[in-house]
C-alpha cells in the first residue's frame, strides 16, 4: 500500500487548481463571454454561548428560563447582579484570599491565608472541575458570565452605593467559574476551617527540636486553668443562636387535606453574603424550581417544585475533630502515629496587604500539617494550649470533613429535579450538604426530616474509646471532640458509596413520616415527640438533653395544632394556619412564666430592695409591672410590653433553679416548666431582673408603653418598618437585634429571612407563599430595596407565581439576553 506523502499534497492541489482554471477559461471562450462567479454562502450567525429569558414579577423576583444549564446560570447571575452585585463581588474577594488587600477594616489576613491554602487552583480543579457533574460546571460558568455581563453594561462607577455598595471599588473585576467554586467552598468551610483560621495561623515552629517533657502540667492544673465558657467563647464557632432556622414538614396524617405542607423559616443574617435572594429557575423540561439562594451561589438551595418542597436548619453535627499529637522528644517536627514517628510537613502561602503609606506588600505564612490537617495553637483560648509543645507537651491538630466537599451544587440540582420524596431522598445520598438539616414534604402526603449533612465518621465505640487523657476529655466535654492522634484505630471510618471519612445516608438520623417532623436547631433526637431518634454518634448530636425554648415552642404549637386546641380551627394543618403560626409571634417563654412574674411584681410595695435606691429603674418598676400585666404575650408590631420582658429575660434567663418542674427526657416538649416561686432566691431574681430591665430601657430612652413595631424596626431610606418577632432565645419567630440608645432594637443583624409556606391541591401549580423580610436588593436606589420589608411589617405574604399564567399576571418587565 502506498504511504501518504504530505509533501505531495500541495503539488496535487496545485495541479487540480490549474486544471480547474483551464476548464473554466475554455468554457467561457466557448460561450463567447465571461462567467459571474457564484455568490459565497452566507456566513452563519454564531451560536450564542449563553441565552436566557427573564421575567421579573412583584417584589423583584426574577423567573429565569433557559434551554441549557449554562444559560440558566447566565440568566440567574445577570438577574442577581442587578440587585446585589457588590455583595457577591465582595465575597469573591474573600474567597480568593484578597480581603486584607482590598477590604480595609473588613479584611482578615488570617482568613486570607486559609483560603490561599484551601482555595488554591489545584484543589479547586480536583474537587470541582475534575469531579463535579458537567451541569454543575456549566451552571458556574454561566453564572460568572452573567455577573460579568452586568458589570460590562453598568460600569464600576455606576454600581450600587450604600452600606453594601461598591461603586468605584478597585477590587471589582470579571470573575470565572473557578471564583464561583471558591465562593461555594468558602461557604462549605463555614463550620470548620473558616472559623479556625486564627488558630491555624497562630502556630509558630519550635525554637528547638529537642523537647523538655520532664514536667508536663498535671491534670488538676489543667482543670483549674480551663473554663468551659472561656473555651467556647474563645473558639467562637458559628452557632445556631447566631445563624439558625425553624422548619415544619407535615404529612397527610397531620394535614387537613391529602397533600403535605412545608414551612421553612431560616434565621440568617440580614447583611452580607448570607442574605437570601428569591428566584424561579427553569431549564428545559428537567428543572423547574422556585425558592431562594445565598449570595454568590448559582442554584436554588431552599425551595419547591411542582411536587416537593424543602428547607434547611442549622444542624448540631460536628464538621471537624481535633486530634492530640504526641511529639518525638528528640525531634519536635515529628509525632507518634501507630508506633512510628511521622514528619510534620509545612506549606507556605502568600497574601497581600496595604502598608500605611498606601503601597502594597506581600506577606507569607507557613502552615504546619499533620496527616490529619493543620496544627493549631489555642493559646488565645487558654494559656495551657499555647506553644509548640503546649503545657502538657503535645500538639493539637484537626481534620476537616468538608475540606474536599464541593458536591453541594450538583446535589441541590438533583433535589430540585425530584418528582416526589422518594427521588428527593435519593438525591440526599451524595452527601454534599455541609452543615444543615433537611426538612421536606411532597404533594403525595409524605414528610421527612434528616440530619443528612457532612459529619466525621466517629463511631460510638470510637467516641467511647479514643478520647483519652485530661486534655482530650476536657475539650470533648466542652463540645469539641478530641481524639488520640497516635492510634490508627482512632482514624475516621467510612461508609460504602460515600465520600471518605464521613457517615453515609444510611448511618444518619432521619424521620420518614406521614404525620410531621420539625427542627429548630436542636439535636436530631427530637424531630417528633412520639418518634424520638436514638443510637447515633455523639458527633451528630446529643440525645435525651433539655431542648431550647424555641424548639419547645416549635413542637408545642404543632401538637396543639394537631389537637385543634390553639384557637385556629379544626385539628390539623392547612396553608393558612401554618402561616399564622409565624405571624402570631407568640412568646412561648412568657406563656410559661409571665403570669407568675406579674403576680410577684404586683405584690411588691417597696422596690428599693431590688435595685439602687432612687434609681430610675426602681421608680419605673411598678409601671413596668402594669404594662406586663396588659401585654398580649406577643411580638407583633402593635403589641405593647414585649421589650420589658425581653430585657427582663436577659437577666433572669440564666437563673439557677428557676423551674419548679425539672427536665424529663420522657417529656422534652413540656419540661422544664413552672416558675419556681417557692424558692426565695428565684423570687428575688425575678424582681431584681425586672428592675434591671426598666433601668436599661430608661437609660436608652425607650418608654415602657411603646408598641413593639416602634421599638423594633428596620429603617430604609429614612422610613421605618416595624418588624415582627423577638429573640430566638425564647420564641419561635426569631429576630436578633441589640438595644440601641435612643432608638430601640433598630440594628437587626439576623433572624427571620426567607420564609416559605408550601402545599399542593388538585391543580398542577403549588400553593406557595413566601416573604423575604429584608427585601431582594441591597441597593438603596432599587425599587426592591424595601418593598418586601413593608410587606413583612404588615404581616403579608407573596403569592408565589410558579405557573406561567400566575407569573404573567404579576409581570413587571421581561428581557431576553444572550452572548
Amino acid at each position: 500500500m502506498a504511504q501518504f506523502n504530505p509533501g505531495a499534497a500541495p503539488r496535487l492541489c496545485s495541479l487540480l487548481l490549474c486544471s480547474s482554471l483551464l476548464l473554466a477559461c475554455s468554457d467561457s471562450s466557448d460561450k463567447g463571454g465571461s462567467v459571474t462567479p457564484p455568490e459565497p454562502p452566507p456566513t452563519p450567525e454564531p451560536t450564542p454561548s449563553y441565552q436566557a429569558d427573564i421575567v421579573w414579577t412583584e417584589y423583584g423576583i426574577p423567573h429565569i428560563t433557559a434551554d441549557d444549564w449554562g444559560g440558566l446560570g447566565y440568566g440567574y447571575g445577570y438577574a442577581y447582579a442587578q440587585e446585589n452585585y457588590c455583595v457577591a463581588m465582595k465575597e469573591f474577594v474573600r474567597a480568593a484570599g484578597e480581603s486584607a488587600r482590598y477590604l480595609g477594616d473588613e479584611g482578615n489576613l488570617n482568613e486570607d491565608f486559609v483560603y490561599k491554602l484551601y482555595n488554591d487552583d489545584e484543589r479547586i480543579q480536583r474537587i470541582f472541575f475534575d469531579t463535579a457533574p458537567d451541569y454543575a460546571i456549566e451552571i458556574a460558568q454561566g453564572y460568572a458570565a452573567g455577573m460579568n455581563r452586568y458589570l460590562a453594561e453598568t460600569g464600576v462607577d455606576n454600581l450600587a452605593e450604600g452600606e453594601e455598595g461598591c461603586r468605584g471599588a478597585e477590587w471589582v473585576r470579571d470573575i470565572e467559574a473557578a471564583d464561583v467554586a471558591r465562593l461555594m467552598h468558602k461557604a462549605v468551610l463555614r463550620g470548620s476551617s473558616g472559623p479556625l483560621a486564627n488558630f491555624s495561623t497562630a502556630v509558630r515552629a519550635p525554637e528547638s527540636m529537642a523537647l523538655n517533657l520532664e514536667n508536663p502540667a498535671p491534670p488538676e492544673e489543667l482543670l483549674a486553668a480551663m473554663d468551659r465558657d472561656t473555651v467556647v467563647r474563645g473558639l467562637n464557632m458559628p452557632t445556631s443562636e447566631v445563624m439558625g432556622s425553624n422548619a415544619y414538614a407535615v404529612g397527610e396524617q397531620g394535614a387537613q387535606g391529602n397533600s403535605g405542607l412545608l414551612l421553612g423559616n431560616p434565621h440568617f443574617p440580614w447583611q452580607g453574603n448570607l442574605r437570601w435572594f428569591m428566584s424561579h429557575q427553569t431549564m428545559g423540561d428537567d428543572y423547574d424550581v422556585m425558592g431562594a439562594t445565598l449570595a454568590g451561589l448559582p442554584i436554588i438551595t431552599i425551595g419547591f417544585n411542582r411536587s416537593v418542597a424543602w428547607s434547611h436548619t442549622v444542624s448540631t453535627g460536628d464538621r471537624f475533630t481535633f486530634y492530640e499529637l504526641e511529639l518525638n522528644p528528640d525531634n519536635a517536627m515529628e509525632y507518634l502515629y501507630d508506633g512510628e514517628f511521622r514528619e510534620i510537613e509545612s506549606r507556605t502561602v502568600s497574601a497581600e496587604r496595604p502598608r500605611d503609606d498606601g503601597s502594597v506588600e506581600t506577606v507569607e505564612h507557613t502552615f504546619y500539617l499533620s496527616h490529619f490537617g493543620p496544627i493549631i495553637d489555642l493559646g488565645t483560648v487558654s494559656p495551657v494550649l499555647a506553644g509548640w509543645p503546649n503545657a502538657v507537651g503535645t500538639l493539637l491538630t484537626y481534620r476537616d470533613a468538608n475540606l474536599d466537599n464541593l458536591r453541594g451544587i450538583g446535589q441541590w440540582v438533583d433535589m430540585g429535579m425530584a418528582a416526589d420524596l422518594g427521588e428527593f431522598k435519593q438525591a440526599l445520598r451524595s452527601l454534599g450538604i455541609p452543615w444543615v438539616n433537611t426538612i421536606a414534604a411532597d404533594r403525595f402526603g409524605d414528610a421527612f426530616y434528616g440530619d443528612i449533612s457532612v459529619v466525621p465518621h466517629v463511631s460510638v465505640n470510637q467516641y467511647n474509646n479514643c478520647i483519652r487523657g485530661t486534655l482530650q476529655t476536657l475539650l470533648t466535654d466542652f463540645g469539641y471532640p478530641t481524639l488520640d492522634g497516635s492510634d490508627a484505630t482512632c482514624e475516621w471510618g467510612s461508609d460504602p458509596d460515600t465520600a471518605e471519612g464521613i457517615f453515609g445516608y444510611d448511618s444518619l438520623p432521619k424521620l420518614e413520616t406521614r404525620e410531621y417532623g420539625a427542627n429548630a436547631n436542636d439535636s436530631y433526637w427530637l424531630a417528633n415527640p412520639d418518634r424520638l431518634l436514638t443510637g447515633f454518634s455523639p458527633l451528630i448530636g446529643t440525645e435525651e438533653v433539655e431542648q431550647s425554648l424555641r424548639t419547645r415552642q416549635t413542637f408545642d404549637q404543632a401538637e396543639r395544632r394537631l389537637a385543634g386546641t390553639d384557637d385556629l380551627g379544626e385539628p390539623g394543618f392547612n396553608i393558612d394556619n401554618l402561616r399564622t403560626l409565624l405571624y402570631q409571634a407568640t412568646n412561648y417563654t412568657a406563656q410559661l412564666i409571665a403570669d407568675d412574674v406579674v403576680a410577684l411584681c404586683q405584690g411588691v410595695e417597696d422596690w428599693s430592695a431590688y435595685g439602687e435606691a432612687g434609681g430610675e429603674g426602681v421608680a419605673l418598676a411598678a409601671e413596668a409591672c402594669d404594662v406586663l400585666a396588659a401585654w398580649d404575650r406577643r411580638y407583633q408590631v402593635d403589641s405593647v410590653g414585649g421589650h420589658i420582658f425581653y430585657e427582663f429575660w436577659r437577666d433572669f434567663g440564666g437563673t439557677p433553679n428557676r423551674w419548679a418542674v425539672p427536665f424529663n427526657p420522657a417529656d422534652p416538649v413540656n419540661t422544664p416548666r413552672e416558675l419556681n416561686i417557692a424558692e426565695a432566691e428565684v423570687v428575688d431574681a425575678v424582681l431584681h431582673s425586672l428592675v434591671m430591665a426598666t433601668t436599661r430601657l430608661a437609660d436608652a430612652g425607650i418608654p415602657l408603653d411603646r408598641p413593639w413595631g416602634e421599638v423594633q424596626y428596620d429603617e430604609k431610606n429614612g422610613e421605618r418598618y416595624g418588624i415582627h418577632g423577638g429573640s430566638g432565645g425564647f420564641m419561635f419567630s426569631a429576630i436578633y437585634s441589640p438595644l440601641v440608645e435612643g432608638e430601640g432594637y433598630s440594628d437587626i443583624f439576623t433572624g427571620n429571612s426567607y420564609i416559605q409556606a408550601v402545599t399542593w391541591d388538585e391543580s398542577d401549580c403549588p400553593d406557595a407563599y413566601a416573604v423575604l423580610t429584608y427585601s431582594q436588593s441591597t441597593d438603596p436606589a432599587s425599587d426592591h430595596y424595601a418593598d418586601a420589608t413593608a410587606l413583612y411589617s404588615q404581616s403579608g405574604w407573596i403569592d408565589m407565581p410558579f405557573c406561567e399564567a400566575d407569573r404573567d399576571a404579576q409581570e413587571l418587565r421581561r428581557q431576553s439576553i444572550e452572548e
